[in-house]
């Protein structure tokens, strides 16, 4: 049935076919390499000081960073323990390179909603999106929340359902809204641009050792 999808350009078939060879990749790499489970495959990047608070992360995990998408994904996640590969990217991305927190905060804390919870799975993606991982991303690639939130979700549908505060905000405005349009809504707890700039200084290490 694959091979039939496949030969007929079906999308579907083809995304759910890379989706497994990621998915029994990353149980090869913890078979071979047991040491990820707790470290990080690239273990240069375990030399990393990850210059993330406490507080932010606790935001992160109730979904009141001030960030629409993050914090829509995080909230549907607390309350159904499901997240789309998307969302796991982009919440990912921004704990380790945005909040600056250490990758393994979040695979912990992921394991703990998860219903599809996958520790091989998990691990891995986590590793890939903080660039720790075996063939990750390179350390430089840092999501932006605000494009990822406009490219993906670009009428807001997502975010209205899971963060109720911004229920009315138009669509030009919901995924930055001004305090002015939504006073009940956290503001952002970190600047992106000025956090980007952090985390490349912080991963510098790894590049300059």
């Amino acid at each position: 049935m694959v091979r039939a999808g496949l030969s007929q350009k079906n999308e579907g078939a083809a995304i759910w076919l890379s989706e497994v060879v990621w998915r029994d990749f990353y149980h090869m790499l913890l078979h071979t390499h047991p040491y990820v489970e707790k470290e990080s495959f690239k273990r240069d990047y375990d030399k990393i000081k990850w210059r993330g608070k406490q507080e932010w992360f606790e935001a992160w995990c109730e979904g009141r960073t001030g960030y629409p998408l993050v914090d829509a994904a995080m909230r549907c996640l607390n309350q159904t323990g499901t997240m789309h590969n998307r969302l796991r990217m982009v919440t990912a991305s921004f704990l380790c390179k945005t909040l600056l927190i250490d990758w393994r905060q979040g695979e912990r804390y992921f394991a703990e909603k998860l219903l599809d919870y996958d520790m091989a799975a998990n691990n891995g993606g986590w590793q890939w999106s903080s660039s720790t991982g075996c063939d990750a991303q390179p350390y430089f690639r840092i999501f932006n929340p605000y494009n990822q939130s406009e490219k993906f979700d670009a009428d807001g549908v997502f975010i209205r359902a899971w963060v109720p505060e911004l229920s009315d905000i138009d669509s030009s405005e919901i995924h930055c809204p001004s305090p002015m349009l939504a006073p009940d809504y956290p503001r952002p707890i970190v600047i992106y641009e000025k956090m980007r700039s952090e985390a490349l200084d912080m991963y510098s290490v790894v590049k300059t050792s």
